[in-house]
């Protein structure tokens, strides 16, 4: 499964450290490479969280979705392709599909959910705050 020119792709090598005794990847790690990919997705709109986070913005997680489809296992390359799946200038959702670099195998697919807020956690309205930064999520959105 491949997305629109506005997905990112991001390439992690899993770690020995990263599998359980059957050798494969335990399923806490795919959060972490979900959140390894979302930064990664930012920098496509030309952002940084740390530079977010110094305009006064936050984006806490709201919600976790993974399906698991195929076990990952020690020192496969895995590629987390990231889009946007919904947004409407306060929440948005990001989708993931892993899959094992070689053969293309489905590992993972999931979702994250997430509130744009001020530094206080109170929810704001990105459109308001950061008009370019608003016009950049829509346009990632675009095919």
């Amino acid at each position: 499964m491949v997305f629109a020119v506005s997905s990112s792709k991001t390439e992690i090598t899993v770690r020995y450290s990263e599998t359980d005794q059957m050798g494969i990847v335990h399923h806490s790690n795919y959060i972490n490479y979900f959140e390894v990919a979302r930064t990664d997705f930012i920098y496509i709109i030309g952002q940084t969280y740390k530079g977010l986070e110094d305009m006064g913005f936050m984006l806490p997680v709201l919600h976790v979705d993974c399906q698991y489809r195929s076990p990952a296992k020690y020192d496969d390359r895995v590629i987390v392709e990231t889009k946007i799946k919904e947004y409407n200038g306060v929440r948005m959702t990001f989708e993931y599909v892993a899959y094992r670099k070689e053969d293309e195998t489905i590992l993972v697919h999931g979702s994250t959910s997430h509130c744009w807020t001020d530094k206080n956690l109170k929810p704001i309205m990105i459109k308001k705050r950061s008009p370019e930064l608003h016009e950049k999520l829509l346009q990632t959105m675009k095919d």
